[in-house]
């Protein structure tokens, strides 16, 4: 049996076998995913598991100032809460809506149940784990390394992997929170990019003209992630 259509939009779950989706689908609730929703406060007790559908989720670095970075995301292509199998019950990040859309969510007592003894399941999400875990490493390299041009079309790249068309709403402030650098660095990035053609933004919306434009100024993270995930799972995950 193959999996139902609003399961399929999720390509972790998609990729489960057929009898743990028919177990887990009468456990699944759809949820909405709205921008800066905080989904998660670094401790927060992790009490459930979300499957994005569509959207993109940022895992922010708080420091003790209150500054913060984000140093990952989550898109279709994954899930939060991926150390439930392993017994951690704390989340040690903030969880914050960057990109909205809808989600599936499970309580984690529940997926624990249904699926902590499969084995299949266990080794795809290890194998979700070890990919997830390369974006964060990638992320923390990219962050010392390159300018703010090339982290952004990175970004850019990466939410349009995820997005279900090529404009999505985002305002120069918070992906300059995003990005842990000035709004004024952010806005003269994105002036460059539309002069060059590569985007367009009006009133809070970007659009991708020209994906080649991009992928040639931004650093060889997105591919490195990429290529990762594709190995990893056969998905992307810029």
């Amino acid at each position: 049996m193959a999996p139902s259509p609003r399961q399929r939009r999720n390509q972790l779950l998609g990729a489960m076998p057929a009898p743990v989706v028919r177990r887990l689908e009468q456990h699944l609730h759809p949820v909405e995913l709205k921008t800066r929703d905080v989904i998660y406060e670094p401790g927060d007790r992790l009490r459930h598991v979300l499957f994005p559908q569509s959207g993109v989720i940022s895992i922010v670095n708080v420091m003790q100032d209150g500054r913060s970075i984000e140093v990952g995301t989550i898109g279709h292509e994954g899930m939060t809460g991926v150390t439930a199998l392993s017994g951690v019950d704390f989340v040690p990040y903030r969880c914050v809506v960057q990109i909205p859309g809808t989600a599936l969510r499970i309580q984690r007592a529940d997926f624990i149940k249904l699926v902590g003894r499969d084995p299949q399941v266990q080794h795809l999400i290890l194998r979700y784990y070890i990919a997830f875990t390369s974006q964060l490493m990638q992320s923390a390299a990219c962050l010392g390394l390159h300018s703010v041009e090339q982290r952004c079309c990175r970004w850019l790249l990466s939410t349009d992997d995820r997005v279900e068309s090529n404009a999505f709403s985002l305002s120069h402030e918070f992906l300059a929170l995003m990005l842990g650098t000035r709004r004024t660095s952010v806005s003269l990035v994105m002036k460059q990019l539309r002069d060059c053609g590569f985007i367009e933004y009006h009133r809070g919306t970007i659009t991708i003209i020209d994906r080649a434009g991009l992928a040639a100024r931004s650093c060889e993270c997105y591919g490195v992630v990429a290529e990762t995930f594709r190995r990893f799972m056969g998905t992307q995950a810029g």
